[in-house]
């Protein structure tokens, strides 16, 4: 009898099985390639794994050639498992088994071969997490997966490439993702991937700012994921999530909260559900504690925020210990460092304001029996307090420009917060937090770069502030997405509106129409002209006015090379429209090259400029942009 026909008498009966239950390591070797075609290669790998040493070796290349004819998905995974979790199998194999998972990765016509590729991908990438490859093997396979790969594929891809972001924290896994947020199928699995990587940049961020930026940014994300897939819970309440840690920043209240706490506990129970359907793999395990820890720090920062609200606690011991667990979050997520900016500022304010509070944390550092780490927390609570207590704060009642820090900021010199309404200024202080948090919009996050750069030049100019600044920077914002966009969108997307990039030789006044147009539906608090006459005697390619502020767009169709060089022989005609009113203005060029590669990044497409022009001592400043035209498709570039 063949060894395939003992293996199938002994499964039909439920019999353990052995080399020698299969006629030996001989006939196993005799009956290779009928092995081969059956869907049992984890239960081969299984057989060769127990196998005694001697046996187990003669049947290496055996198993090799099995991993390389695999046809069934499953067994091909629970085979891969198998093979991770025996050291001795995966020293003797390993290397084999690389070069066979790099061949199945870049085989995905069918759907068969997408689940093979697939899992042959989470197989390099577990075995360079055991160290047995270079975790550029599996990145370079990450870095080299189209939009367009199958569904299955693209879905199991995105999973892995979050995961191996969060292992080796590479940015070419990210981009990855970004493109397969054009995936149909996978634009869920991509979002939500991208929607943790920022959270965790987010969290190990140092300034407020920073954290903020990416809080709102893993925040989009994870909207995204939701309304690609609405059965993404776990994507909800992240969301969720990340709405009580951001109220809690701005002093919302407890009540204030509450819905954002039901959505979290609604979405949080549909998740464990999903998990308890199916096992978790091995290497996804970690992430589903951070699930945990996650949204448990996000109800209790909804707790602690009634908490704080009281002057005293009843329970102080078990108060304290949500009110710590929210002070030094590091202790209650991993990588939380970042959450203490973000929490700590709300604790010690209340703190100081309430003398019952202090005296609870005193009395509980003088007789608390706390763990050492818990002891610790509260230690440096402590020294926190005394700190701004030497600083000059009175004791029992914060000062009021520290509780509102952003309304003290914006106030006129001299002014007092005290002098305001105390819910007044409240509610200005909440509006101001979710200004700043909502500032930043850009999910990209080489955009959020961009913007950031061009910001500090433009600080140069003495004009660049209060309300100027902010009106300037919505345009700017604009402009910078509308280049971004002009490089990625394809005739499907624009449709005629967006057939001048790709023709010979398109006029000027193409790009200033699908410019226009671009700015009238997306700055609605702002008017936008085009070819305004009498400005600096001559007449505007745009001309947008924000009240009595007004911001000029020269636009110019340019033959070779746009450069900084050769911007300069616009930049006069540019400047002199700022005359008469703010000196911040745009100079863009439609780029007509015939490019043999790609277009250059969006980095070297826009920049800052200053000009003071002769006679003059004040220096105008332009951010000159440019948009490529004559594009091509990535398959005709060389």
């Amino acid at each position: 009898m063949s060894a395939l026909f003992l293996l199938k008498e002994r499964l039909a009966n439920n019999q353990s099985i052995t080399i020698d239950d299969l006629g030996g390591v001989d006939g196993i070797l005799a009956d290779a390639d009928q092995l081969y075609d059956a869907p049992f290669l984890d239960i081969f790998a299984d057989v060769i794994s127990a196998a005694p040493p001697t046996d187990g070796a003669r049947l290496h290349d055996f198993l090799i050639g099995a991993f390389n004819a695999a046809r069934d998905p499953q067994s091909f995974r629970d085979a891969i498992d198998l093979l991770i979790r025996d050291a001795t199998l995966r020293a003797a194999i390993a290397q084999a088994v690389v070069a066979i998972f790099t061949r199945q990765i870049r085989e995905h016509n069918t759907e068969r071969e997408a689940l093979i590729a697939a899992y042959a991908l989470e197989g390099l990438f577990r075995l360079a997490l055991e160290g047995d490859v270079s975790r550029h093997r599996p990145l370079l396979e990450l870095a080299e997966v189209a939009s367009d790969a199958p569904g299955p594929f693209a879905q199991h891809v995105a999973k892995i490439g979050g995961a191996a972001f969060h292992v080796w924290r590479d940015d070419d896994v990210l981009t990855m993702l970004h493109r397969l947020l054009d995936n149909e199928e996978a634009e869920g699995e991509a979002a939500f991937e991208l929607g943790l990587a920022y959270l965790a940049r987010a969290l190990e961020g140092g300034e407020m700012a920073t954290i903020l930026s990416g809080l709102d940014t893993a925040r989009q994300f994870f909207e995204r994921a939701s309304h690609a897939d609405f059965d993404r819970s776990d994507a909800r309440a992240y969301s969720a999530a990340i709405d009580l840690v951001l109220g809690f920043a701005a002093n919302q209240s407890a009540a204030d909260m509450q819905q954002t706490m039901s959505d979290l506990v609604t979405s949080a129970r549909d998740h464990a559900e999903v998990r308890r359907a199916g096992r978790v793999a091995a290497w996804l395990a970690p992430r589903q504690d951070v699930d945990l820890e996650w949204f448990e720090l996000a109800r209790t920062a909804q707790r602690a925020a009634d908490d704080l609200a009281r002057p005293s606690w009843i329970n102080a011991v078990t108060t304290m210990d949500r009110i710590l667990a929210i002070y030094d979050a590091s202790c209650t997520i991993a990588h939380g460092e970042g959450l203490q900016s973000v929490f700590r500022p709300r604790v010690e304010a209340v703190f100081l304001r309430e003398r019952g509070l202090a005296g609870h944390l005193d009395d509980l550092l003088s007789e608390g029996k706390w763990p050492d780490e818990q002891r610790r927390i509260a230690q440096t609570l402590r020294a926190r307090l005394d700190e701004t207590y030497h600083a000059g704060a009175n004791l029992g009642k914060i000062r009021e420009d520290e509780q509102y820090p952003l309304l003290a900021r914006i106030l006129p010199k001299g002014t007092m917060i005290e002098q305001l309404p105390s819910e007044m200024a409240r509610s200005l202080e909440i509006g101001l937090e979710n200004h700043v948090v909502q500032g930043h919009v850009l999910a990209n996050p080489v955009l959020q770069r961009v913007l950031a750069s061009l910001r500090g030049h433009l600080s140069q100019s003495t004009e660049y502030t209060g309300e100027i600044q902010r009106a300037f920077d919505a345009i700017l914002q604009q402009i910078l997405v509308f280049c971004s966009d002009r490089q990625n969108a394809g005739l499907r997307d624009l449709g005629s509106r967006g057939a001048y990039l790709r023709a010979h030789d398109p006029s000027e006044a193409d790009l200033q129409s699908d410019l226009r147009d671009f700015l009238r539906g997306n700055l609605v608090s702002a008017e936008v002209l085009s070819e305004v006459s009498g400005i600096a005697t001559g007449r505007t390619d745009l001309y947008i006015t924000h009240g009595g502020l007004a911001f000029v767009i020269e636009l110019k169709k340019h033959e070779g090379t746009f450069s900084r060089l050769s911007a300069g022989r616009y930049a006069a005609q540019a400047i002199s429209y700022q005359a008469t009113n703010v000196r911040l203005g745009f100079l863009g060029a439609l780029e007509l090259l015939d490019r043999a590669g790609p277009v250059p990044t969006i980095e070297e497409c826009i920049w800052h400029d200053a000009y003071t022009p002769q006679g003059s001592t004040l220096p105008r400043h332009l951010i000159v942009f440019r948009v490529p035209g004559r594009l091509k498709s990535p398959s005709k570039l060389r």
